[in-house]
């Protein structure tokens, strides 16, 4: 029987007293540990005129605090061989250490300090601020990341899930250091945390660190996510200079993360484009040649989620593209998959689960995630069980209930705007 990660009787979860969760893993083979602290934050909790304040913050985090400076925290993670890093995302933030096991005290010691006092030096706020200037231009620069961007904010116009998560060099501009320090007070807060730990640790030593350098924050309030999106497709074609093919994104929206459709939509998208075998590799790049890559993912949030196609091609072929995507769309809506191909499918999905699960920091984030949407943690057995579970008529409903004409979202990034792209029909 194949080893199956994560059995109950080694994770320990535990709400402290002022509303802080904390969720712990034993993984007694490893010689590391990884610890996050997760905030309920991001560009879905901020007003438009604020785009971009989460990830400003996140930067700022590791430019000093009350006690140290930002070179004295780098030097204290590089004197135990440790990682020390952050990310911000539409709905949380996450900052992590990830250490030698014996180095755990200095872990949680140094993560506590950026994250529950960091000083936001003036200076620091005036020359962070350049530095996210330059990551917005790197994404324009990068047609591939910058056409995703594009097809969200088409999707869920007027929402924060359709805002980019690093903002706009305007919004970051009018951000204030006071705007800074009053949104981490109002998030930062033990109700809008999760903390995650996981390697090789003993549960009571973990609960004793948190105790001692978490003990004190204020429980503070959870952040509200308010409503969900609205979706309203479009057609969005841009023009970019000096690009030598057309980045596409042709999508429909999908079941939330918190669905449980969301088992039968992970098949869906890996048959559709998951891998070297599915079906759009195969047909339109082996088959006719006219793409190096073309894939299918999901990105899937709380309460809302879309399926998305991604491909680049040469500006003459863009929308014979578009019209065999749509054609491979109707296939799966109208012609239930063979057992072979699900079978596949299934086996490629829980693969890339398990081996998703085999360091210390992907362990630790699994972990954080669940609990953030969905309160409890998921044993390795159930989740690929729910895989197993799903039927070739669940992916057939599923594919008739999102694979509709009114659905469809095609967003082109590209160097010449082209007529037969602007009016190919999106029907399917």
């Amino acid at each position: 029987m194949a080893y199956l990660p994560g059995p109950r009787s080694d994770i320990e979860k535990k709400e402290m007293a002022n509303g802080l969760v904390l969720i712990s893993e034993v993984m007694p083979c490893l010689h590391s540990v990884s610890v996050g602290l997760w905030v309920t934050s991001g560009s879905r909790f901020e007003a438009a005129a604020l785009g971009g304040i989460s990830h400003f913050i996140e930067h700022l985090l590791f430019k000093g605090t009350a006690s140290r400076s930002a070179g004295e925290i780098a030097r204290e993670i590089d004197s135990v061989g440790g990682q020390l890093d952050a990310f911000t995302d539409k709905e949380f933030v996450c900052a992590y250490a990830r250490v030698m096991d014996r180095h755990l005290p200095v872990a949680f010691e140094i993560l506590s300090d950026i994250v529950l006092n960091p000083a936001f030096p003036p200076v620091e706020v005036k020359r962070e601020r350049n530095v996210v200037f330059e990551e917005i231009n790197a994404l324009e620069d990068s047609p591939q990341d910058l056409v995703h961007d594009l097809y969200l904010e088409g999707l869920w116009p007027d929402h924060p899930l359709g805002r980019p998560v690093a903002g706009t060099k305007d919004s970051v501009a009018g951000i204030s250091r006071a705007d800074v320090v009053r949104f981490f007070r109002k998030h930062y807060c033990a109700r809008n945390m999760v903390m995650s730990v996981a390697g090789n640790i003993r549960h009571p030593d973990v609960r004793r660190l948190a105790g001692r350098y978490f003990g004190e924050l204020a429980p503070g309030e959870a952040a509200d996510p308010g409503p969900p999106p609205r979706v309203r497709p479009a057609r969005i074609i841009r023009d970019k200079d000096h690009l030598e093919q057309v980045h596409i994104c042709l999508g429909t929206p999908c079941p939330a993360l918190t669905s449980r459709a969301r088992f039968a939509a992970h098949l869906l998208s890996t048959i559709l484009g998951g891998g070297m075998s599915s079906r759009l590799f195969q047909n339109i790049r082996e088959k006719r040649g006219l793409v190096y890559s073309i894939e299918a993912s999901l990105s899937l949030f709380r309460d809302a989620g879309t399926l998305v196609v991604s491909a680049a091609v040469a500006p003459e072929t863009a929308a014979a593209v578009v019209e065999l995507i749509l054609k491979e769309l109707k296939k799966l809506r109208e012609n239930p998959v063979s057992s072979e191909e699900l079978k596949r499918a299934k086996d490629f999905v829980t693969g890339a689960f398990l081996l998703g699960l085999e360091s210390s920091s992907s362990r630790m984030t699994h972990l954080a995630q669940q609990q953030i949407y969905f309160g409890r943690t998921f044993t390795a057995r159930e989740t690929i069980d729910h895989i197993e579970g799903v039927k070739a008529y669940d992916i057939r409903r599923l594919a008739d209930e999102i694979f509709h004409s009114a659905g469809i979202m095609l967003t082109a990034l590209g160097s010449s705007r082209r007529p037969e792209l602007e009016s190919v029909a999106l029907r399917i």
